[in-house]
């Protein structure tokens, strides 16, 4: 536990202050991680995750106003890992790959992450009904999703979806929704399927949607 001999902007064995207050940081995001993702959120307490945390209960009000806040630091920390994930796995796929490897390739990666449980139940758990502004930085996030499954499938055809009745922004929400509630349900059955099961299942979901918007068809 952090002791109170450490003074505020004195260098405390060989740590200095500015070091120190970002370690500290560093182990309540790490423990609301960990205690959101398990115990949940709305029985979290300041005290208790101070105490996950190993620092002093004083500190936490240096880097967060509550436990929303720091609900909204993990839950930033979690999409960003998703998202780099996804990122880093598509960086290596062929240019001359066809849509349907991008996309089981992108979804791989991705329930690679939501394998973490901690993760998942903060992601699509934990953060539904906490408040208005938890809300909003929610469906901010699916809305990114959504937008950066779009730029991939232009990259695919920069003409997807032409003639056709649809408002792609309305589809992407759909798939990201479907994948969503994959995860949710995947987690709850404490991962009863095996990933290699749960992406091919989400991929030929996604491809049924892709394929009648490009005009890719999928190989055989």
């Amino acid at each position: 536990m952090t002791t109170d001999s450490e003074a505020p902007g004195r260098a405390y064995r060989g740590e200095s202050a500015e070091d120190r207050d970002e370690r500290r940081r560093r182990q309540l995001l790490d423990a609301g991680l960990r205690v959101f993702g398990s115990v949940g959120y709305r029985p979290a307490t300041v005290r208790g995750l101070c105490r996950e945390a190993k620092v002093a209960d004083r500190h936490f009000y240096q880097h967060f106003d509550g436990t929303e806040d720091l609900l909204l630091a993990v839950y930033g920390e979690c999409i960003a890992r998703l998202t780099e994930s996804i990122a880093h796995a598509l960086a290596d796929v062929d240019s001359g790959s066809d849509i349907g490897t991008v996309v089981g390739r992108g979804l791989d990666a991705l329930f690679e992450r939501v394998e973490d449980p901690h993760l998942a139940r903060v992601v699509w758990i934990e953060v539904l009904g906490v408040s208005p502004r938890v809300e909003r930085t929610y469906l901010t996030a699916m809305q990114r999703f959504g937008a950066l499954m779009l730029d991939y499938l232009r990259a695919f055809d920069p003409d997807v979806a032409s003639g056709l009745d649809v408002d792609l922004d309305l589809l992407a929400a759909a798939a990201v929704g479907g994948i969503s509630h994959t995860a949710m349900t995947w987690l709850a059955s404490e991962y009863a399927a095996e990933r290699r099961i749960v992406v091919a299942t989400t991929a030929a979901f996604l491809n049924s949607i892709v394929v009648p918007l490009t005009g890719h068809s999928q190989p055989g």
